[in-house]
């Protein structure tokens, strides 16, 4: 779920960018299209005014009408820019303007004469006048040429512009003052539009443009880019998605790394700290096949005295098997410092207990502490590491020791009995019990309760029995009491 919203969020981002880019890109186009436009209308405006200068010149060297030496100019003139639709003098005789036009194919003519008040009021020859004219998209230019003497061009606004190669998605409006001369509506309804609009830069024939550029949905987001971004996005996140999954394990695996790596050192501190609780239980031990040895033989020496090879041989014996012995107690010493690899064997448990039970039965003697164990009847194979099983059992056991010293009639008591599937052993003491707010954090590491404690004790024992596939849990029942659960190990 969470890369979906990503890509959503990311696509909706994306795509309000790109049509911000594509509007930014409209507004761009309309403004280069309006600055070409507002040159190309210059220009033509321009030639207007070198057309009236020109016809004007020779108009002043023609006093009579009609003019044959006009209307070649004008002729030449309207067939080149036919734009200019009428060129035309008016001559002021009282009230009367007698119009006279010029370039038609069929020569001059003569038009309905004006009333001369309804002409523009110009000052000295050479000044102009602009005005819309009653027909549509049309506008004239007055020039007066000299006292009682103008010229006209009338001007189709409709050709100034080539509409033809106006975009489709642009509406124009060109007007004189008040007067609309052309419009031009886009070919589509767009859902946003821009504006703008400018006064041609010539004062004699002041015309104002303005222009409106439409911007359509499918322009505004095209499917041609809009697919690929999708996509693109879809892969960038995918990407995202999977480098983050990956630093995630990665990170995982570091840190899994590290707490195999922590435990590892507690597991050895814990070995280290333990070694001198255990020497003198494994002197202990090793005190009975030592004695053994020292007895047997001693017989075997009375017995090459006095020459009984029989005893001799059995004394050898004797000590052959005691030497074994020892030098099993040496080799599970040995393992338990080194940290050597679990090996898992399933074993009676009633044995792998009297073999822990005997490392610390004299340390309980010299304390005082009685104790207790009650080991069920049934036969009871466990998949256990020997080795690692009796240090757990010797730790809990140690614990509970130190827990009841100076208490009146210390006692300990271990009890084993099959449950369902597995086994259940626990070792409890008469002591104080744990503080409630220490049982929660009773296995995490270099946590004590003991003043001069390490921590390290009990998360060592916990992981020992998970490597068996077991549990190691504390509560309080009328002192500490620690409950072990292994599965069963099968038969033998």
């Amino acid at each position: 779920m969470r890369p979906l919203v990503t890509w959503l969020v990311a696509s909706v981002l994306a795509v309000a960018l790109l049509a911000a880019f594509q509007y930014r890109a409209g507004l761009s186009e309309l403004s280069n299209w309006a600055r070409q436009t507002d040159t190309l209308l210059a220009e033509k405006l321009a030639q207007h005014d070198a057309h009236m200068t020109a016809l004007a010149a020779v108009i002043r060297m023609a006093p009579d009408e009609p003019s044959a030496s006009v209307q070649g100019l004008a002729e030449s003139v309207i067939t080149f820019y036919p734009r200019i639709t009428d060129i035309a003098t008016l001559r002021i005789d009282g009230d009367v303007a007698h119009v006279t036009t010029y370039g038609k194919s069929t020569g001059p003519a003569f038009e309905e004469n004006r009333v001369a008040s309804e002409l523009p009021r110009l000052g000295k020859p050479g000044d102009t006048a602009t005005r819309p004219t009653a027909g549509q998209y049309t506008y004239d230019i007055y020039k007066l040429v000299e006292a009682g003497r103008f010229l006209r061009l009338r001007i189709n606004a409709a050709g100034l512009l080539d509409f033809d190669r106006v975009p489709p998605e642009y509406s124009i409006d060109l007007s004189l003052g008040d007067a609309v001369l052309f419009t031009r509506t886009a070919d589509d309804t767009p859902i946003l539009s821009a504006t703008t609009s400018f006064s041609v830069s010539n004062p004699g024939q002041p015309l104002h443009l303005r222009i409106r550029r439409g911007i359509s949905l499918g322009e505004l987001l095209p499917w041609r880019l809009i697919l690929p971004l999708l996509i693109g996005l879809a892969a960038v996140v995918w990407l995202l998605e999977q480098y983050r999954n990956a630093s995630r394990e990665r990170r995982r695996q570091e840190r899994r790394a590290a707490l195999l790596e922590q435990e590892a050192q507690l597991a050895h501190a814990g070995r280290v700290n333990a070694l001198g609780e255990m020497a003198s239980g494994i002197a202990h031990e090793l005190a009975q096949p030592v004695a053994a040895m020292l007895s047997q033989s001693q017989a075997a020496r009375r017995a090459l005295t006095i020459n009984r090879h029989d005893i001799l041989e059995q004394a050898l014996d004797a000590n052959i098997r005691e030497a074994k012995r020892a030098g099993d107690i040496l080799g599970r010493m040995r393992a338990y410092i080194s940290g050597a690899e679990a090996r898992i064997e399933k074993v009676p448990l009633a044995e792998a207990l009297a073999g822990a039970l005997r490392l610390v039965e004299t340390d309980l003697a010299q304390r005082g502490i009685a104790l207790e164990t009650t080991i069920s009847d049934r036969p009871c194979i466990v998949a256990i590491d020997i080795i690692s099983f009796q240090q757990v059992i010797h730790n809990l056991i140690r614990n509970a020791a130190d827990a009841l010293a100076g208490r009146a009639e210390p006692r300990i008591r271990l009890a084993a009995r099959p449950e369902g599937y597995g086994t259940v052993i626990t070792i409890a003491d008469n002591g104080p019990g744990i503080e409630p707010a220490a049982l929660d954090r009773i296995f995490e590491p270099f946590f004590s309760t003991k003043r001069d404690g390490m921590g390290l004790g009990l998360p060592l024992s916990a992981r020992l029995i998970e490597k068996m596939d077991g549990t190691l849990e504390a509560r309080n029942d009328g002192g500490a009491c620690f409950t072990i659960r292994l599965p069963s190990g099968g038969d033998a």
